[in-house]
C-alpha cells in the first residue's frame, strides 16, 4: 500500500545516501538491512506532522460573559376580564340555566355532588360530604341558544387569562386536565391569583408572562361534564391554608399549591370561601372591568 504523504528528507538525505553506499559494499546481507533501515526511516518521517505556520492557526477568542437579565415584570393588572365569554358560557344553576338540581356558582353548596368522603374531616373524626363542601369557584359550563347548559358543548372552548400576569403554578391533574395558577399585580400594590381548573393542551409554562385575553388552554374534555372552573384569591401557595385545627388541617387537605376549590368547617364563621382567602370571582372581575 502506498503512504499517501511526502517525507521529507532534506537534512538527513546525505547521511542516508553516504550510508547507503557503504551497505552495497557489505553483500546482499548488508543490502537486505539496507532496505529494512530505508523503509523503517521513511514510514517514522511520513508518520510526523508537518509543521503548520502560525499565520494558519486561527486565533481563539473566550465568549464575551453574559450578562445576567433582570427578570421580566409583568404589566400591572389595570384591568380584569373573563376567561371565557358570559354571553355565552356561565353556571349550573338549578331550573335557571338546567333542570337539574345542581348548583357550581361561588360560595354554594352543591347537592348534585354526593355523600362521598372528601378531604375535610370533622369534629367527630367523620369525613364531609361533598354536597356539603362550599364552592371556592365557579365552574362555567357552555349555553345553547336558550341559555341552557349544553352537556359536554364546553370542551375544546379557548380559556383565556384574565388580566396581565405570571404564570406561578402549572400542574397535570390526570383525567381532570391542567390547573395554571397566574399572579396578577395591582395598581395598590397588592397581588391576587387567578386559578383555571379542567384545562387541556396548556399554551403556557411557569415564569411566562401573559397579557388579559391571551388564550392559556382550552377547556378539558370531560364528556357531560365539560366545564371551566375559575377562581380568584389572595394567596398563591395553598399547601399550607389550613391549620390543624381546622376541618381542612384535620383532614387531608393541605399540601397542595392550588388547593382544592372548595372549603368547609365546623364553625360556621371559616366555612365560606371567604374565610380562607377566596374572593368571588365574578364579583371581582365586574368591580375591576375595563369601563
Amino acid at each position: 500500500m502506498a503512504l499517501a504523504c511526502q517525507v521529507p528528507l532534506e537534512s538527513s538525505g546525505a547521511a542516508i545516501i553516504a550510508a547507503f553506499f557503504h551497505l552495497i559494499k557489505a553483500g546482499v546481507l548488508m543490502r537486505l538491512r539496507l532496505t529494512f533501515f530505508v523503509s523503517l526511516v521513511c514510514l517514522l518521517a511520513a508518520c510526523q506532522t508537518p509543521a503548520i505556520s502560525p499565520s494558519l492557526i486561527p486565533s481563539v477568542t473566550s465568549s464575551p460573559t453574559a450578562t445576567p437579565r433582570p427578570r421580566p415584570t409583568p404589566l400591572p393588572a389595570d384591568h380584569f376580564d373573563f376567561p371565557l365569554d358570559p354571553n355565552q358560557f356561565g353556571p349550573y344553576v338549578y331550573n335557571v340555566t338546567g333542570p337539574l338540581n345542581v348548583d357550581t356558582r361561588y360560595g354554594v353548596q352543591n347537592p348534585g355532588l354526593g355523600s362521598a368522603g372528601k378531604c375535610f374531616v370533622d369534629e367527630n373524626g367523620k369525613k364531609v360530604p361533598f354536597a356539603e363542601l362550599y364552592h371556592a369557584g365557579e365552574d362555567w359550563f357552555k349555553f345553547d341558544a336558550r341559555r341552557q347548559v349544553e352537556a359536554g358543548a364546553a370542551t375544546g372552548e379557548p380559556v383565556r387569562a384574565v388580566a396581565n400576569g405570571l404564570v406561578t403554578w402549572k400542574q397535570d391533574i390526570g383525567a381532570e386536565g391542567w390547573v395554571i395558577s397566574i399572579e396578577h399585580l395591582l395598581a395598590d400594590g397588592s397581588k391576587v391569583w387567578s386559578a383555571y381548573w379542567h384545562v387541556a393542551e396548556p399554551r403556557v409554562s411557569f415564569g411566562q408572562i401573559v397579557y388579559r385575553g391571551d388564550a392559556i388552554g382550552k377547556i378539558a374534555d370531560r364528556d357531560w361534564n365539560s366545564h371551566l372552573h375559575w377562581e380568584i384569591r389572595t394567596w398563591g401557595d395553598g399547601s399550607n391554608l389550613y391549620p390543624p385545627t381546622s376541618a381542612g388541617g384535620r383532614g387531608t387537605c393541605n399540601g397542595r399549591i392550588p388547593a382544592l376549590g372548595y372549603t368547609w368547617d365546623d364553625l360556621l364563621a371559616r366555612a365560606s370561601p371567604n374565610a380562607w382567602g377566596y374572593v368571588d370571582p365574578v364579583r371581582f372581575v365586574k368591580d375591576h372591568r375595563s369601563p
